[in-house]
C-alpha cells in the first residue's frame, strides 16, 4: 500500500510529515488497516493519486473534481488553523509587494504568477474573482509552486500571486525575508479544503474506519492541523464550474 502527503510537504516538514504519518499508521494498523511504513516521495504526485494500491493521499480539490473524478475515492479533508480557514474551508491570500498601490478591483494589466491550470487555490480562485487570467493580466507566469510564485512577486518579476491560506502561513514561518517583502491584498472566497483520497479498489467499511480513526486523533500543530471533517463528494464536485 502506498500513502503520500505531498501538498504541504516543504523541506521544512518533512520530518514533521513522517512522525506524523508514523503515528496515523499505527493507529490504522491497530484498527487492522494494512498502512506502509514510510510515506513515498519518490514520483510525481498524479502518479500516486492513480496508483490502485494507494492508501491515502492528499490532492487538491480542482483536480478531484475534474481529472480525478470517479478515478479516486474522498475520504476526509482537514481543518487548518490558520488565517483564511474557516472549518474544512479555506481561501488563498491575494498578494503583492509591500509598497505596491494594487488592490483586487485594479489587478488588470498587472503580471501574475501561478503555481499550475489545475491549482484550485492558486488559479481557478483568481479565475473566480476577476475572470480568465489570461483577457485580465498583461502576462502570465507559470512557476510550478506556491512557493515560487510567491519569490517572482517578491523580486519584482511578477505583480500578483495567489497563495492558499496555508502556504501564505508557511511562508511567513519557513521563509520570512520573502513574507515580509508582501502584502495580503484581499483573500478569496472559500473553498473546500484540500482533500483526502484513496484508490476506487479501497472498501466502504475501510473508508469509514479511517475516517473514524482521523476524526478521533490529536491537533498536529506542526502541520497546522487541528481535525478532520468529512464533506461529501458533491461539496468537491461543484468545483469543476470554476
Amino acid at each position: 500500500m502506498i500513502a503520500c502527503l505531498p501538498m504541504y510537504d516543504w523541506p521544512e516538514l518533512t520530518s514533521a510529515h513522517d512522525s506524523y504519518w508514523q503515528k496515523l499508521a499505527f493507529k490504522l494498523r491497530e484498527n487492522g488497516i494494512e498502512a506502509p511504513e514510510t510515506l513515498s516521495r519518490d514520483q510525481s504526485d498524479g502518479s500516486y493519486w492513480l496508483n490502485p494500491d494507494l492508501l491515502l493521499g492528499q490532492t487538491c480539490g480542482y483536480p478531484l473534481a475534474t481529472a480525478l473524478h470517479e478515478k479516486v475515492a474522498y475520504v476526509a479533508t482537514p481543518v487548518y488553523d490558520v488565517e483564511g480557514c474557516r472549518g474544512p474551508y479555506y481561501s488563498s491570500a491575494i498578494l503583492a509587494r509591500k509598497n505596491s498601490p494594487l488592490t483586487p478591483e485594479k489587478m488588470a494589466g498587472s503580471r501574475f504568477a501561478y503555481n499550475g491550470e489545475n491549482s484550485l487555490s492558486g488559479y481557478r480562485s483568481i479565475k473566480a474573482l476577476v475572470g480568465e487570467p489570461s483577457d485580465i493580466f498583461v502576462s502570465l507566469h507559470k512557476t510550478g509552486s506556491h512557493r515560487n510564485s510567491a519569490r517572482k512577486v517578491a523580486g519584482g518579476s511578477a505583480d500578483i500571486a495567489a497563495l492558499d491560506a496555508v502556504c501564505w502561513h508557511l511562508l511567513q514561518q519557513f521563509e520570512p525575508k520573502t513574507a515580509n517583502k508582501l502584502k495580503v491584498i484581499g483573500w478569496s472566497s472559500q473553498y473546500p479544503a484540500l482533500p483526502l483520497i484513496t484508490s476506487l479498489k479501497t472498501s466502504q467499511q475501510t473508508i469509514d474506519l479511517m475516517r473514524e480513526i482521523l476524526t478521533s486523533i490529536p491537533s498536529e500543530k506542526a502541520l497546522a492541523i487541528n481535525g478532520y471533517e468529512v464533506l461529501t463528494t458533491a461539496d468537491y464536485n461543484k468545483l469543476s464550474a470554476l
